[in-house]
């Protein structure tokens, strides 16, 4: 008998399994052992805190998607100044994101130019990422609709980062034929401009407040996408921000797929325990929590009373509305292969409390039905409980993550400027103009440090 562990899957590789496409999970890999990528770090990518929140951004989720590597060129000279990799060569931290740096890169792969200059010779096909204040878009390199920045805010970086790659991911799966010659971007000042999306009342003013004192709620995939895109914020270093860390699970293999985090060192470890060392070691002040969130969650005098929340259940969110918390951003991602790269956002309180957004109903979990590869895999392996454990998985990809984790925050920062917040928001980012929301009143702000 072949035993299944559930917790090992690659949980992007997953999708074709579940798309029928494969019969094994090492046909899975080896099927994404195929995509492949080149990031080329043109002219001035490092002058802005964006250009190197969108060049971290895509090398560690691509080479967490694209598990034939990602092959990095260009100018590796800079030293990085955002905060998670601050005093670091960028040449080391591309490495240890799992870029490979090369001088002979291989012909023919897709690629990613960040920076300014011409594309790179002998490649497939490149897109170049870009971004000006709240603004992120990308566009294939040979373009002349490019954004040219005004106002430096790393948010947009990280979500031009994650978009390239996702547009990458679209491009090498040919699940869409678009991907790769087309322009597409959003503003986070306003995610629901559409076709206006980069006029110039929708870039933003600049940062001038970041928040503080904040509570994150689940530290797998979507919480250390938070994470990850606090710590590119240009909070100044001897004032980060206090936060409080809240979950109960230890790493797994399968989550060296999904979470930004965490690397191979790390599993077996607990969540709250690794991120706190990554957060600790860069000024952040931090505060541990290792029990599940639940009914029973009450806010002591001094704790912070916003929260960014990433847990998958809806159990837990429906108890967001006993919690007491004065304000709440959470995302839900989809999980299944046809909708693993939709997003929708909530922030309460808003119109409807959290237990009419997620009904009682809701929280009960159907069966899990095996698709006929599943049935042949557990047929050959005797083991029928671990494929359907493995089958009842989520789909799930860090690009994804971080892309949630921008709009996320911006619904944080947004408000400290004077602009609006979204009861609700959803997105694809496999069809990125299909937008839709509802934007309510500013409620309660956080705790907001000003920059100098």
């Amino acid at each position: 008998m072949t035993h299944f562990d559930a917790d090992a899957m690659h949980r992007l590789a997953k999708l074709a399994l579940d798309a029928g496409e494969v019969t094994t999970p090492d046909a899975a890999l080896a099927l994404f052992l195929q995509y492949r990528l080149r990031i080329h770090l043109g002219v001035g990518w490092a002058n802005t805190l964006a250009g190197q929140a969108c060049v971290v951004t895509a090398v560690s989720t691509a080479s967490r998607a694209l598990l034939g590597g990602v092959e990095v060129t260009g100018d590796l000279t800079p030293v990085m100044q955002v905060p998670l990799f601050a005093g670091q060569r960028a040449a080391d931290v591309v490495a240890a994101l799992g870029g490979a740096v090369t001088a002979a890169p291989t012909p023919r792969l897709p690629s990613l130019m960040i920076g300014d200059g011409p594309p790179p010779e002998g490649v497939a096909l490149t897109l170049r990422p870009s971004w000006d204040g709240w603004c992120a878009q990308i566009a294939p390199a040979d373009s002349a609709d490019h954004l040219t920045v005004g106002d430096d805010n790393p948010l947009a970086g990280v979500c031009a980062g994650a978009l390239a790659v996702s547009e990458v991911f679209s491009h090498v799966r040919g699940d869409s034929p678009e991907a790769g010659y087309r322009r597409i971007g959003l503003s986070l000042w306003n995610p629901l401009a559409i076709e206006d999306w980069h006029a110039p009342e929708n870039r933003g003013p600049a940062l001038a407040y970041l928040p503080t004192d904040l509570w994150l709620i689940g530290l797998g995939h979507l919480g250390q996408a938070y994470a990850w895109g606090l710590a590119m914020l240009p909070y100044p270093a001897q004032r980060r921000p206090r936060l409080v860390l809240q979950d109960v699970d230890r790493v797994t293999e399968s989550n060296l797929s999904t979470c930004l985090l965490v690397g191979a060192d790390d599993v077996t470890a607990r969540k709250t325990r690794v991120m706190a060392r990554r957060l600790e070691a860069i000024g952040f002040d931090i505060d541990l929590v290792d029990r599940r969130f639940g009914a029973q969650h009450r806010l002591q005098p001094g704790e912070p009373t916003v929260a960014l929340f990433g847990v998958d259940n809806v159990a837990a969110r429906r108890d967001l509305d006993t919690a007491a918390f004065a304000l709440v951003v959470e995302a839900g991602l989809g999980s299944g292969y046809r909708d693993f790269r939709n997003l929708r956002l909530h922030t309460l309180p808003g119109p409807r409390p959290a237990t009419e957004l997620w009904p009682a109903q809701a929280a009960s979990q159907p069966s899990t039905a095996l698709n006929t590869a599943y049935q042949q895999l557990a047929q050959d392996s005797g083991d029928l409980c671990g494929v359907t454990m493995l089958a009842s998985k989520a789909v799930a990809t860090p690009f994804v993550g971080a892309f949630a984790a921008g709009l996320v925050l911006a619904e944080l920062v947004r408000p400290l400027h004077g602009g609006g917040v979204h009861a609700s928001l959803d997105c694809a980012l496999r069809s990125l103009t299909h937008r839709l929301g509802e934007p309510t009143p500013a409620n309660a702000r956080c705790a907001f440090i000003a920059l100098p």
